[in-house]
């Protein structure tokens, strides 16, 4: 039997890869917002990246600190 939970909301895992894996959609997002001339959309999507950036960086630190 297939285990579909991750598919649900809140079922996948905070992991640094899946943040990565965020990032590059919200990196794909601003870029295409930044060429079409959605200069404003696009600034919203860079403060969003900068959050999960941060979440990224921090997730990094906690699994080096406890490895």
């Amino acid at each position: 039997m297939t285990d579909y939970t991750q598919w649900t909301a809140g079922g996948l895992d905070v992991t640094p890869v899946n943040v990565l894996r965020l990032i590059s959609e919200l990196e794909g997002s601003s870029q295409l917002l930044k060429y079409m001339g959605f200069f404003e959309d696009q600034e919203v999507i860079d403060e969003i990246k900068s959050r999960y950036y941060k979440k990224y960086f921090q997730l990094k630190r906690q699994i080096s600190s406890a490895g």
